[in-house]
């Protein structure tokens, strides 16, 4: 899976020159990006005594319209499924996913593939325990990332993202556990392709 990603990124560096002389890769109205890549949950909760970490692999949808050809909106969902993450010390560990859905814009920086994204909207946590039961709670959630695209044809690029998510949860219940105040903070790291 390393040597895709190397490969993926060759591909795009090499090719931006290309692009940025024939005129190539503006952004201009519908646009849809995909990407997955991996991510970090940190989970914080009221009374823990510290914060826990899981690790898993992320999928992202965007869609959206562009207001000009620096600023973009849309809506964004951004799903991480982690296998194993432990609450709170004495809760047992759970298989839990991230999902978020968070209107966004994104603002590339001059003529280049740079942008900064920002949105916020609902985010909610699943959460599998041992017995197989799980439980879900919607909440709020921001984002904030940076990202690059390269265009390789008018309506087609690769893009990279790296971002934040930070998802207030709620109160869950886990096998009969009780853990106040969930605050997921997932950090992703993904690669895709845009389509405009």
């Amino acid at each position: 899976m390393r040597s895709v990603r190397v490969a993926a990124l060759v591909v795009m560096v090499l090719s931006v020159t290309a692009v940025d002389a024939s005129g190539q890769g503006i952004r201009d109205g519908f646009w849809l990006e995909v990407t997955g890549g991996q991510g970090t949950v940190r989970n914080t909760c009221a009374g823990c005594p510290g914060v826990t970490v899981g690790f898993g692999s992320t999928t992202a949808l965007r869609v959206g319209g562009a207001l000009n050809s620096r600023v973009l909106v849309g809506v964004e969902i951004l799903s991480l499924e982690s296998p194993r993450v432990t609450l709170r010390p004495g809760v047992s560990p759970v298989e839990a996913e991230n999902l978020s859905l968070v209107p966004v814009v994104l603002w590339y920086v001059g003529g280049s593939g740079f942008f900064l994204k920002a949105g916020a909207g609902l985010a909610r946590g699943s959460y599998t325990a041992g017995s197989r039961q799980t439980t879900s709670k919607t909440g709020s959630g921001l984002t904030f990332a940076v990202g690059f695209d390269v265009p390789i044809m008018r309506w087609f690029a690769f893009t990279a993202n790296l971002g934040t998510y930070v998802t207030a949860i709620g109160d869950v219940v886990i096998d009969g556990d009780l853990v106040d105040d969930v605050i997921a903070t997932v950090y992703e790291a993904g690669f895709g392709i845009t389509l405009r």
